[in-house]
Formats: structure tokens, C-alpha cells, sequence
């Protein structure tokens, strides 16, 4: 009988990031603490950039494992510079991150059983289950894109309504 069962196992190694970070930043803040105590304005400066160097990564840290899930779905995500490849036995394909025209997160029941990203491309669409093999990647290549927040993403990941959301669109 395992130690731990592998869904627990799965959650700790997707939280370990968020755990580091933080424990990075409660000690930028004790360091922060420490100058600002001793009256070294100089150290006290330093400190708070560090504290919001770290802050911030905490917080894209967070957003990720939060929008993050299983990884046991069909087909593989391969992400090579700025062209998305989705190996699948039915359907991949490969789209350029430029070519976007708009993303999409579908939250209706589909053969994959779970959420789906359809990416739109002139001439059609690539459509890449939220829980392919390497399908987490994804959030930082679209990160690269102008006006997409993580925010908009972990609302439209934990909706409970079937619906398909529009996450970004290119502007005109």
C-alpha cells in the first residue's frame, strides 16, 4: 500500500513552486523586517525591491498551480518557441502563437471529459484538452500574447457552467 495516493502526490508536486516562493518571501520580508528595525535605509531599500521581486513571482506562481490541473488526458502538448504542437490521435495540429486570432476555454462535455482550449487561426481551429501532457505550459506561452490575465483564466478554469468562455481575442 503506497505512502501517499498518487492524486495526493500530483497535488504536492504541483503546490511545491507556490511553497518555495512563499517561504522565499516570508524571508524577504524578515529581511525587510531587520533593516527597517536597525534603521538602514539603504538595506530597507533593497529589501523592498527584493520583497516585490519575489511578491510578484508568488503571485504568477500561485495563479499557475491554481489553473493548473491533472495532466492525464489524450495527446501531448509540445511547445517550441512561439508554435503551440498538439500530438493527439485524433485532431492535432500545430498553430503559431502569432497567427492567433482568438482563445478560447470550453467548459461543455466533450469525449476528452474535461475543459478544452480552442485556439482559432485563420483557416480554422486546434482544440487541446486542459489536461494533455504538457498542456500547463500553455498559460506561459500565452502569457507572451498582449492584455491576458491569469485572473480571467482561473475564474473561467474553476466555472461550474458549461459554456465556452473567450479568454483573448486579437485586437483589429
Amino acid at each position: 500500500m503506497p505512502l501517499f495516493r498518487p492524486e495526493a502526490m500530483q497535488t504536492l508536486r504541483r503546490w511545491r513552486e507556490p511553497a518555495v516562493i512563499a517561504i522565499l518571501f516570508v524571508a524577504t520580508i524578515w529581511l525587510l523586517w531587520q533593516a527597517i528595525v536597525q534603521s538602514s535605509w539603504i538595506s530597507g531599500a533593497i529589501g523592498l525591491v527584493f520583497a516585490g521581486t519575489v511578491g510578484s513571482i508568488l503571485y504568477v506562481s500561485y495563479m499557475r498551480a491554481s489553473i493548473s490541473g491533472d495532466s492525464d488526458g489524450p495527446g501531448i502538448v509540445e511547445i517550441r518557441e512561439r508554435e503551440i504542437t498538439y500530438f493527439a490521435p485524433e485532431n492535432g495540429g500545430t498553430v503559431d502563437l502569432d497567427m492567433l486570432l482568438r482563445i478560447q476555454l470550453s467548459t461543455l462535455p466533450s469525449a476528452s471529459g474535461d475543459r478544452n482550449w480552442i485556439l482559432w487561426y485563420p483557416g480554422g481551429s486546434l482544440v487541446i484538452p486542459a489536461s494533455a501532457d504538457g498542456a500547463g505550459a500553455l498559460l506561459e506561452t500565452f502569457a507572451a500574447l498582449p492584455n491576458i490575465g491569469y485572473e480571467k483564466i482561473a475564474r473561467t478554469m474553476k466555472a461550474e457552467t458549461q459554456e465556452i468562455f473567450t479568454i483573448w481575442q486579437r485586437d483589429k
